[in-house]
């Protein structure tokens, strides 16, 4: 199993997210100070700062005259259930996939707050970048999860035109009969931003879809960041 390494900075931001994801901290809740977060977690002021700009970055946390650090409201999110997945194989047709060798590993608490699994909980990590077809700039850098079971097909998943579902589909000969998807309004990181080629803390889109074959069992996970300048949703419906 490969883990990589994060800054210490970067796994107390994800302490604090997960904690904020999972409620834990509630939007206006204060955070606790600095001097707080150092003997708590055992590390320097300058790590906390680092956290704590972070955060506020990514929209989590404000400051507030007279009150110190919030927890920030929470954010707008529409959920909702996919039957048919067509119109996700057309997107994935009109795009191409740059996808990096599957690594299994452990969720850290941030993603698994967000994904809504128990943190330590292995899965294959893919990341993936996707450029529409025609563009010259990508329109989403993804991390993708599979199931572990899957770990001897999952050499056999290529970039392309394919969705990794669809892949997954036919390698494993499975049959995706449920997406849920969750759309929410985010802004940047410093590692989305650099990959996506936007400024940090610019507004994006983030679709965290889960995929569930025909017996309702998890198969795959995926969390997208989309630049809201590249990237528009609409939905559809016919009477």
């Amino acid at each position: 199993m490969s883990e990589r390494a994060q800054p210490r900075y970067a796994a107390l931001a994800d302490a604090l997210r997960a904690d904020i994801r999972a409620a834990r901290m509630r939007p206006g809740d204060p955070l606790p100070t600095e001097a707080q977060l150092t003997a708590r977690f055992g590390v320097s002021r300058f790590t906390v700062r680092e956290a704590l700009r972070t955060l506020a970055s990514e929209g989590l946390i404000v400051r507030k005259r007279g009150s110190g650090t919030v927890v920030a409201a929470t954010r707008p999110a529409l959920r909702q259930a996919l039957s048919d997945t067509q119109a996700l194989l057309q997107y994935a047709q009109a795009s191409s996939f740059c996808i990096a060798p599957a690594v299994l590993t452990r969720l850290r608490p941030a993603q698994a707050a967000m994904l809504q699994r128990p943190a330590g909980e292995p899965w294959l990590h893919i990341r993936g970048i996707r450029v529409m077809d025609g563009a010259a700039e990508p329109v989403a850098v993804t991390d993708a999860f599979l199931h572990p079971r899957f770990q001897s097909v999952a050499a056999a998943l290529t970039s392309g035109h394919e969705a990794l579902f669809a892949q997954l589909e036919r390698l494993a000969g499975l049959r995706i009969g449920r997406v849920t998807q969750e759309i929410q309004a985010v802004n940047a990181t410093a590692a989305e931003a650099r990959v996506l080629a936007i400024p940090k803390g610019a507004a994006c889109l983030r679709i965290i879809r889960h995929y569930f074959d025909q017996a309702s069992d998890l198969v795959e996970m995926s969390c997208s960041v989309h630049p809201g300048t590249r990237f528009s949703y609409m939905v559809e419906t016919s009477s």
